[in-house]
């Protein structure tokens, strides 16, 4: 049984990637299909996902952490609760 689901991407990495499928005669669904297989047998992402060395890692306790969870999660705060972290 298949589904349908949907998945936002970088335009600049889909339009690269898309060179490569169709270099094999792969649909994107395929690629994605395949992606997923393989996740599935190995019960892994299917390569090492590292940091560039030149990445500084965040601690998770760092009090700056916090204000860039908000900030991904597209959170605002009002500038005295900012002017207190």
């Amino acid at each position: 049984m298949k589904i349908q689901t949907s998945v936002r991407v970088e335009e600049r990495f889909y339009k690269e990637a898309k060179k490569v499928f169709d270099s094999f005669d792969l649909s994107f669904t395929d690629a994605v299909n395949i992606f997923l297989a393989k996740v599935a047998m190995e019960k892994k992402i299917p390569f090492e996902l590292a940091l560039p060395k030149d990445v500084e890692v965040i601690d998770k306790n760092d009090p700056d952490y916090k204000l860039i969870e908000q900030t991904r999660g597209e959170e605002t705060i009002p500038l005295d609760e900012f002017m207190k972290l």
